[in-house]
Parts: C-alpha cells; sequence; structure tokens
C-alpha cells in the first residue's frame, strides 16, 4: 500500500508539462519505485486503474519521464508483471457480471496493451507475448515449454473460458501489431 500512496503521488506529476530539472527529478523518483517488486506493482495499481477518463496512462503515448524510468527497471519482474496487467483484466471484461466493472476492467486492460506495447521493443515482452498467445488459442507451436507451462497454470488458477481466451488472445495481438 506504501508504493500506491507513492505512485499516487508521482502519476499526477506525469501529466503535467515540467522544466527539465522537475524531470530529471521526477525520473529519479520513478526509477527508484519501479527498482523493486512492490513499488512496480504498486505503480501499475495506480497507473492502469486510475477512475478518471484522462490520466497519463489514458495518453496516446507513454509520458517520456515513464519511458526513461522503465529502462532502470527490472525486466524479468516488469515484463511479467506488464503482461499480466493485459491479461488479468482482458479476462474480468466478461467474467463481471456489472456491467461498471465490466467497463472498468475494459480501460484498465486498454490501458495495459498501450504500455506492453511500448516495451515490445524487448525480446523478452515478444516470448511472453508468443507464449500468452500459444495458451490463449492452445497452440503451443515452438514457445518454451516453461513458458508455456506458466501461462497454462496461470490461466487455470484464474478459470479463463473460451470467451476470456478468445478475449486474450485479441489484446495481445493488438499489442503485437501496435506500431
Amino acid at each position: 500500500m506504501k508504493q500506491v500512496s507513492h505512485s499516487e503521488k508521482l502519476i499526477p506529476l506525469l501529466q503535467k508539462n515540467s522544466n527539465v530539472l522537475e524531470q530529471q527529478e521526477l525520473i529519479q523518483r520513478l526509477e527508484a519505485q519501479l527498482s523493486h517488486s512492490d513499488g512496480i506493482r504498486g505503480f501499475f495499481v495506480t497507473y492502469l486503474t486510475g477512475m478518471d477518463d484522462n490520466t497519463p496512462a489514458d495518453q496516446s503515448e507513454i509520458p517520456q519521464a515513464l519511458v526513461t524510468a522503465m529502462e532502470a527497471a527490472d525486466p524479468t519482474v516488469l515484463i511479467p508483471l506488464a503482461c499480466m496487467n493485459v491479461v488479468m483484466p482482458t479476462g474480468m471484461i466478461s467474467m463481471h457480471q456489472d456491467k461498471e466493472l465490466s467497463q472498468q476492467s475494459k480501460k484498465t486492460a486498454d490501458r495495459g496493451v498501450r504500455f506492453l506495447a511500448s516495451i515490445k521493443n524487448k525480446p523478452e515482452v515478444i516470448k511472453t507475448c508468443d507464449a500468452i498467445l500459444a495458451v490463449a488459442t492452445g497452440n503451443q507451436g515452438t514457445v518454451d515449454d516453461d513458458s508455456f507451462q506458466y501461462w497454462t497454470e496461470f490461466f487455470e488458477k484464474w478459470g479463463y473460458q473460451e470467451e476470456q481466451r478468445r478475449d486474450i488472445a485479441k489484446a495481445i495481438r493488438t499489442v503485437m501489431e501496435a506500431k
């Protein structure tokens, strides 16, 4: 919760046009938060689930300060969490019975797709997306056995059925096709 609180202070600063010194300080603070698992989780919770319609996560491009700070994040933590932040809300869109909750999941999923697409130049992102797509479509192909097994267990744990798998495959394809 402490990391969520830190994020709540940083995220509004991503939307401001500030001078170079303020941007450098913001980058340093983001790098500190994104330097560990709890910080990355806390950041994503706040960044992706904001209730407003005009948050930094809704911008067509990821704010430059965040792009810069992400380079310091541990990819072995950042990438799986970024993928989960597409898979989980996408799966929840059709699982929610409440229309408002379903719409919030869609908004979170769309933000997650935009974020994941922004880091898809990293080979590990493509590898992970390939594994998720393989599990979602039931076609392992040439995907690494360990990755395939990990995401198979993940899908089973969360109870994703045919509809959720189809939606997840579509979201992952959107990430992979993004420019």
